[in-house]
């Protein structure tokens, strides 16, 4: 059997401390959900080196083996969202970006990735086949980074409580 327009993500372990640089900088609901974020906020400049290069080196230990690094690859905006029982996110892109990921602090994945063909699949197989999977919700602790195509649409389920890190990744391809 081949798989045929496979989607490639990207799981790995990250050392959690080396992100308590990051400034706290104040929550605000965000989004229709209201989670509370630090999305859009002017945190982009105050974010040190240091981060910004151990973030790189996971990206790019990541990508590049897939021969997927794009040619200059920069970091767009980093936020925190911060989770309470009841909190999710509606189902989304990262418009206008290459790669997004997720960093999950202090809390497992509560995350849902949708196959961008589930109108065709259920349309035609179903909800049952296995080899045509609808979703996919990674089992990923506190200390772990989910590294994604920003075209693959995505939800937040609700029943989690703490922090997680996102953001964007800009490459050209072209």
């Amino acid at each position: 059997m081949k798989q045929l327009f496979g989607i490639p993500i990207f799981e790995d372990e990250v050392d959690i401390t080396k992100f308590d640089r990051i400034p706290h900088a104040p929550l605000e609901p965000t989004w229709d959900s209201g989670v509370p974020s630090t999305f859009g906020t002017q945190q982009q400049q105050e974010i040190p080196e240091q981060v910004w290069t151990y973030l790189s080196g996971i990206v790019e230990r990541n990508l590049h083996p897939a021969q997927l690094m794009g040619k200059n690859a920069r970091f767009g905006n980093i936020w925190r969202n911060v989770y309470e029982k009841h909190d999710y996110q509606d189902a989304h892109i990262h418009p206008h970006s290459q790669w997004s990921y997720v960093i999950y602090v202090n809390v497992t994945s509560r995350t849902s990735f949708f196959n961008p063909s589930i109108h065709n699949i259920q349309n035609h197989f179903g909800c049952t086949l296995p080899q045509f999977p609808l979703d996919y919700k990674p089992q990923l602790g506190p200390g772990s980074i989910i590294i994604f195509p920003s075209f693959l649409m995505h939800m937040v389920n609700s029943g989690n409580e703490g922090t997680t890190i996102s953001g964007n990744i800009y490459m050209e391809y072209q």
